[in-house]
C-alpha cells in the first residue's frame, strides 16, 4: 500500500524513473552481446603433443598417459578425455565451474612442460590451449579458392598469411588449415643409383645437412667499424642442393644430382578438401571461451576486404557454413514471436476492456518490463540468446497480469462512485498483497535453478534471470505507473439520469456478464456435488499420469539448422586417393537427392593431417571423411527429411561403407559437448581386443532396437600394418645398428623431415620450409620396395638391402585410442530415427543389463573351471545426451518439487495460514494434467524445455488460485459470508481478471507454441507446456478450488490474508 501511496504523491518521480528505464534499456540492448546459447563458464584446457609417425598405441602409452597423469594433478580438475592417433596426442582437461580459466591454463601449462623431460626424445613440446566444450563445431569456414593457383600455393597463403591476420580478430581461434599440399624441399632419391654407388638414403640426408645449415655467424669489429658476418650456409636456390657432394673419393665423387633430384614440391598428401567438387583449402574459425558468435563472424566479414587486397591475384576468399546465420534467424524469429504474442495479449485486453485508453495503460508494462530485463541481463554479464529471449517471450503475457488486476479493480471502484485518485489508491491497495504474492510465487519457482549443476545451470540460469527481472519490473509498473495513469486519465462513473443502473454496457460487457452468470451456475452446481467433482478431478489426474510413459523423452528438441554432416568411413587403411573417389560419388548422390534450389554448398574433408588439424577433426585416418552439406534458407524440405532419404540411398548404394549423420549443428554440439550422436555407450577396459568384442555385442543389441540408426564403433583395431623385425645380431655383423636401419626406412617412405629436418628460406616471401629426402611417391608400390631399401652405416660403407637383415609380417593396429579419466574406452555411437531418444535408450539399457548378466555368468563359469575371468575389469555404461538427460531430468524434477515447497512456504507467510496455501497449491496438479495432455496430443517430447515450462506454469497457475482464495477470505471476513457463498461469489467476481490474465499468458505464448520460424523449435515444448497447463488449470481452478475451499474452510476457522 505504501508503494502505491508514494507513487500517487510523487507522479513526476515515477515518470522520470520510467523514462530512465527506457533510455538505459535501449542503450543496454545495443551493447549486450548476442549468441545462440548462454555462456558456458566451465573452463577446459587441451594439450596437443606431436611425434610424427609414432604409432597410436605408443603415443598413448608413452605420451598421452603421462600427460594425463601429470596434468591430472591440477587443482579443481573434474574429468579428462584423451585421444591418441598416429603421431598425435590430444588431452583435454575439464575443470570445475569455480576454477578460473587462467588458473587452469597456468596449472596445466606448468605441469605439461615439467613432464617434457620424461617424454620420448624427439617429442615436439606440448602446446597448451584453452578449449570451449560448447564450441566443438566451427562458427564458420573461411574457404580459400582459386582457378589459377595450385593446392600448395593455397595452403601457403592460408597457413602463413591468413591465420596470423585472423588471430587479430577478438575472440577468434584459427589454429589449423585443412586441405592443400604442404610445401617441402625434397631430394627424391633413386634406389638403384644409390645401391650402385653403395649409398643409402641417409647418406643423402647427412650430406644436405652438412652443406646446408642455418647458423648465424655473428659480427666482427675491424678498425672503426662493426661488421655483420653472413656466410652462405644456406643455399639460395633449391637447384643448388643438387650440387652438394655426397661422397668424395678421388675421381669417383658422388653428388646429390647423381643419385637424387632436389625439387620444390610438397609432402605426401594425407588431407584433401573439396569445395563443390574442386580441391580447395579452408580455415575453420572457432571461438575463444566466452567470445560472441555474431561479433566474431561480423569482425571476420569486415576484415575480408583489406585481406583480399594483399592476396595474390586470382586467390579468392569466402565465408561459408556461417553458424551466425542460424543464430540471427533464431533470434529474429524469437523476437517476432514475442512481438506477435504481445500484440495478441494487448488485443485480448482491448476486447475485454473495450477501451483504448485502458489497454494502452496496461500495455505500458510490456516494453518497460522487457527493457528492465535487458538492463539486468547487461549488468549481470549475460547475453541475448535463445534462452533469455525464450524467457522473455514466455512471460510476455504474464507481464500484463499485475496491471490487468490493478486496472480492472480500479474500474470496479470507479463504479462505486469514487473519485479517480481515490479509486486508484483503494483498488491498488486492495490487490497489492495478492499481486505481490502472485509475483513472488512466479519468481520463486525459478529459485531452484541455483541448485542445478552442469548443463541445467548453464541453460536455465540466464532464462530465470530474464524472467525474474521482467516480472519484478512488471510488479513495480503495476503498483506505481498504472495507478498514476488511472488517477490522471480515468473519469468517475457518475450516475446517469436516463440510465439509473449506470452507463450503457458494451457488447463485451454483456458477453462477460453472461460468462459470469454461466461461471456462477457451473460453480454452484459443482459446490452442491462436491464429492462427484472431487472424484472426477482425481480420476482425471490419475488418467493424465498414464499418459506420461506414452510421451517421448529427449534432452533438447531437434532443430532445423539448415546444415548437416555426413560421416563416411571406408575399410581401415583405404588410401586417401580411393577415399576421395568414394567421396566424389557420395557428393553426386547427395546432389541427386537434394534439389539444386535447396542445396547451397558441399564441403568434403578427407583424411587427416597429423598435425594441428588432428585436434579439430573427427577423422582418424585416410579412410575417414566427412561431408558438410549446406542448404539454402528458402529450402522446401527440412534437413531431417533429407537425412532420412540420404540414409536409405547411401546405405543401399555403397555396401561396406559406414555412414553416420549429424543434424544438430552448433546447438546440439554445445549441449552434447561435441559427441556426434545422442546415444554414446562406452566400454571401459584395458585390453583393446577384449573391449572390441564386448563393443560388438553391444552394437548387435543396439541394431536390434527399433528406431536406431547409424550404429557404429568409433575405434577400429584393423588398420593394416607391416611389422619390420630387424635381426639385431645379423645387422651388427654387417656393421649396422638399429638407428641406422630405422632412419633409412623412415627416410625412404616418409622423408627424413619426420626426425631430422633441415631448413630453407624462400627469400621471395620470407617463409622457411623443411628440407628432407625420400623416395618419389611413384616408386613406393609394394612390399618389394620396402625389402630393397639400401642401408649403410658408419661401420658399413657398402649398402646392405633391408631384406637381408629383417623379416616382414602383416598385422593390424589401432588407428585411434581414446581415454576417459585415464582409462581406455571404446565408443559405440547410435543415432535415432522415428522414435524419441529416451525410449530407445531405455530399450538399449535393458539389452545391456542382460549382457551384463551374461558376462557375469561367463565369469562365474570360468572361475568355477579355475580359468581366468574373460570379462573381469570391464564396464559398460552410457554417457553423452542420455546421461545428461537423466541428470537434467532429476535436477529439474527436484527443482519442481522444491519450487512447489517454496511457493507454499511463501504463501504461508503471507496468508498466515497453512490451510489456504494448501488449497492454492492444488492448482499445480491441475496444471500438470493440462501439460501431459497437451504434450501427448501434440506429439511433443518431454525435455528440459518442457520441464522448465512446467516449473513456470506452477507460478502462473498458483497466481490465479491466489486471487480466488484471497478474495474468498476477504468476503468471509468483511461480509460474514459462509465458505460456500464466499467461494461462489469470489469465482464470479474474480472470473474477469483471472480470464484476462490467463488469456494474456496463453495468447502471448501461442506464436511460440506453434513455432513460427526456423530456429525457434527449441522453445516450442516450453510454450506448449505452459499453454496446456495454464488452459486446464484456469478452468479447473475456477471450479475445483471453490469445492476444495468449502471442504477445508469452516466459518469459525477463517484465516484472513494480510492486506497492506
Amino acid at each position: 500500500m505504501w508503494l502505491v501511496r508514494s507513487a500517487l504523491k510523487n507522479p513526476y518521480l515515477v515518470v522520470v524513473l520510467a523514462l530512465a528505464v527506457l533510455i538505459i534499456g535501449v542503450t543496454s540492448i545495443t551493447r549486450i552481446p548476442t549468441d545462440i546459447l548462454p555462456l558456458f563458464k566451465t573452463p577446459a584446457v587441451q594439450i596437443l603433443t606431436f611425434y610424427p609417425g609414432m604409432p597410436a598405441e605408443i603415443m598413448e602409452k608413452d605420451i598421452t598417459s603421462r600427460l594425463e597423469r601429470w596434468t591430472g594433478q591440477s587443482n579443481g580438475i573434474a574429468r579428462q578425455e584423451a585421444k591418441s592417433m598416429i603421431g598425435v596426442s590430444v588431452v583435454k582437461d575439464f575443470f570445475r565451474e569455480d576454477i578460473d580459466l587462467n588458473t587452469a591454463m597456468s596449472q596445466v601449462t606448468s605441469l605439461a612442460m615439467s613432464d617434457l623431460f620424461y617424454l620420448p626424445p624427439g617429442t615436439i613440446p606440448p602446446m597448451v590451449m584453452p578449449f570451449d566444450p560448447t564450441a566443438s563445431i566451427p562458427l564458420c569456414l573461411l574457404t580459400v579458392f582459386s582457378e589459377t593457383h595450385d593446392e600448395k600455393t593455397l595452403y601457403d597463403i592460408a597457413y602463413f598469411e591468413l591465420r596470423n591476420r585472423l588471430q587479430g580478430i577478438t575472440g577468434v581461434i584459427a589454429p589449423a588449415v585443412y586441405g592443400g599440399k604442404l610445401r617441402r624441399i625434397l631430394t627424391y632419391v633413386d634406389r638403384d643409383k644409390l645401391q650402385a654407388r653403395n649409398l643409402s638414403p641417409m647418406d643423402v640426408v647427412q650430406a644436405v645437412q652438412r652443406y646446408n645449415t642455418m647458423i648465424p655467424t655473428g659480427s666482427a669489429k675491424f678498425g672503426d667499424l662493426d661488421y655483420q658476418i653472413n656466410a652462405n650456409g644456406m643455399v639460395e636456390q633449391v637447384a643448388e642442393l643438387n650440387d652438394i657432394p655426397v661422397k668424395l673419393n678421388g675421381t669417383a665423387s658422388v653428388f646429390v644430382k647423381d643419385v637424387a633430384e632436389a625439387k620444390d614440391t610438397s609432402a605426401i598428401q594425407t588431407n584433401i578438401v573439396r569445395v563443390n567438387g574442386r580441391r580447395q583449402v579452408y580455415i575453420p574459425i572457432y571461438r575463444q571461451p566466452g567470445a560472441n558468435t555474431i561479433q566474431i563472424v561480423e569482425g571476420l566479414q569486415k576484415m575480408l576486404a583489406p585481406i583480399r587486397e594483399r592476396l595474390p591475384k586470382g586467390v579468392n576468399l569466402a565465408v561459408t557454413f556461417d553458424q551466425s546465420v542460424y543464430v540471427k534467424e533464431a533470434i529474429t524469429n524469437l523476437e517476432h514471436e514475442a512481438l506477435i504474442g504481445a500484440g495478441l495479449a494487448v488485443a485480448m485486453i482491448l476486447l475485454f476492456l473495450g477501451s483504448v485508453r485502458s489497454t494502452l495503460i496496461i500495455a505500458l508494462a510490456i516494453p518497460l518490463s522487457v527493457l528492465a530485463a535487458f538492463i539486468g541481463l547487461y549488468f549481470t554479464k549475460n547475453s541475448i540468446n535463445v534462452m533469455t529471449l525464450g524467457g522473455l517471450a514466455l512471460v510476455m503475457g504474464r507481464l500484463v497480469d499485475d496491471a490487468i488486476v490493478v486496472l480492472e479493480n480500479t474500474h470496479r471502484h470507479l463504479q462505486m462512485g469514487k473519485a479517480p485518485a481515490t479509486a486508484a489508491l483503494d483498488a491498488a491497495g486492495e490487490v497489492a498483497m495478492p499481486v505481490l504474492v502472485a509475483t513472488i510465487t512466479t519468481v520463486v519457482v525459478f529459485f531452484p535453478v541455483v541448485f542445478l549443476s552442469g548443463l541445467g545451470r548453464f541453460l536455465f540460469t540466464p532464462l530465470a534471470l530474464s524472467v525474474t527481472f521482467a516480472i519484478a519490473a512488471s510488479y513495480f509498473v503495476a503498483m506505481t505507473l498504472v495507478p498514476i495513469c488511472c488517477a490522471k486519465f480515468f473519469r468517475a462513473h457518475l450516475p446517469s439520469v436516463t440510465h439509473a443502473e449506470g452507463p450503457p454496457k458494451t457488447l463485451v460487457d454483456r458477453m462477460t456478464d453472461r460468462l459470469t452468470t454461466l461461471c456462477g451456475t457451473v460453480v454452484e452446481w459443482a459446490l452442491r456435488r462436491r464429492l462427484l467433482v472431487t472424484g472426477a478431478t482425481v480420476a482425471a489426474f490419475a488418467a493424465s499420469l498414464l499418459l506420461y510413459p506414452q510421451i517421448g523423452r529427449e534432452l533438447f528438441p531437434s532443430v532445423d539448422v539448415g546444415q548437416f554432416t555426413v560421416r563416411v568411413r571406408a575399410p581401415s587403411g583405404t588410401r586417401i586417393e580411393e577415399s576421395e573417389k568414394l567421396v566424389a560419388r557420395v557428393e553426386k548422390s547427395i546432389q541427386e537427392t537434394i534439389p539444386k534450389d535447396d542445396l547451397s554448398m558441399l564441403i568434403s574433408n578427407i583424411g587427416v593431417l597429423l598435425d594441428w588439424p588432428a585436434a579439430y577433426t573427427p577423422n582418424s585416418g585416410p579412410m575417414d571423411s566427412f561431408v558438410l552439406v549446406q542448404l539454402t534458407p528458402e529450402r522446401s524440405t527440412s534437413i531431417q527429411e533429407y537425412v532420412v532419404a540420404l540414409r536409405e540411398t547411401l546405405n543401399r548404394d555403397y555396401p561396406g561403407i559406414e555412414f553416420a549423420f549429424e543434424t544438430g549443428g552448433m546447438m546440439t554440439a554445445a549441449l552434447n559437448f561435441g559427441l556426434p550422436s545422442p546415444i554414446n555407450i562406452q566400454v571401459e577396459g584395458n585390453k583393446l581386443d577384449v573391449a572390441a568384442r564386448i563393443a560388438q555385442r553391444v552394437m548387435h543389441i543396439c541394431e536390434g532396437v527399433p528406431g536406431t540408426a547409424d550404429v557404429r564403433i568409433q575405434q577400429k583395431l584393423d588398420y593394416p600394418q607391416i611389422a619390420v623385425d630387424v635381426d639385431r645380431t645379423r645387422a651388427a655383423y654387417v656393421g649396422l645398428d638399429q638407428v641406422e636401419v630405422v632412419k633409412n626406412v623412415v627416410t625412404a617412405f616418409n622423408s627424413s623431415i619426420n626426425f631430422n629436418p633441415s631448413f630453407w628460406i624462400d627469400h621471395k616471401n620470407g617463409n622457411h620450409y623443411f628440407i628432407g629426402a625420400q623416395y618419389p611417391e611413384s616408386d613406393i608400390v609394394s612390399m618389394n620396395t620396402l625389402e630393397h631399401i639400401p642401408i649403410t652405416g658408419k661401420n658399413q660403407e657398402s649398402s646392405v638391402l633391408l631384406k637381408n637383415i629383417a623379416k616382414f609380417r602383416r598385422t593390424t593396429a589401432p588407428a585411434e585410442i581414446n581415454h576417459l579419466n585415464i582409462n581406455r574406452v571404446t565408443d559405440i555411437f547410435v543415432n535415432v530415427h522415428g522414435r524419441d531418444v529416451g525410449s530407445i535408450a531405455a530399450e538399449i539399457e535393458e539389452g545391456i543389463d542382460a549382457l551384463r548378466a551374461e558376462m557375469k555368468a561367463e565369469d562365474a563359469a570360468a572361475a568355477a573351471a579355475e580359468k581366468s575371468k574373460p570379462w573381469e575389469g570391464y564396464r559398460i555404461y552410457m554417457r553423452g545426451e542420455v546421461a545428461s538427460m537423466k541428470e537434467s531430468f532429476a535436477s529439474l524434477g527436484f527443482g519442481l518439487a522444491l519450487a512447489s515447497v517454496l511457493v507454499y512456504l511463501v504463501m504461508v507467510a503471507q496468508f498466515r495460514s497453512f490451510v489456504d496455501p494448501f488449497i492454492v497449491m492444488f492448482a499445480v496438479p491441475l496444471g500438470l494434467m493440462g501439460v501431459l495432455a497437451t504434450l501427448y496430443l501434440t506429439n511433443t517430447t518431454i525435455n528440459i524445455q518442457s520441464f522448465m515450462g512446467v516449473i513456470f506454469m506452477v507460478g502462473i497457475a498458483v497466481s490465479n488460485s491466489v486471487l480466488l482464495v484471497e478474495f474468498a477470505n476477504r468476503l468471509c471476513e468483511e461480509k460474514g459470508l459462509s465458505p460456500f457463498d464466499a467461494a461462489l461469489e469470489a469465482a464470479k467476481i474474480r472470473l474477469r481478471p483471472i480470464l484476462m490474465t490467463a488469456l494474456a499468458a496463453i495468447l502471448g505464448l501461442m506464436p511460440m507454441a506453434i513455432g513460427m520460424g526456423r530456429g525457434t523449435e527449441a522453445n516450442v515444448p516450453l510454450a506448449r507446456a505452459v499453454v496446456g497447463g495454464l488452459t486446464v488449470s484456469t478452468v479447473l481452478v475456477l471450479v475445483f478450488v471453490p469445492v476444495l475451499y468449502t471442504f477445508l474452510k469452516r466459518p469459525a476457522r477463517v484465516a484472513v490474508a494480510t492486506v497492506g
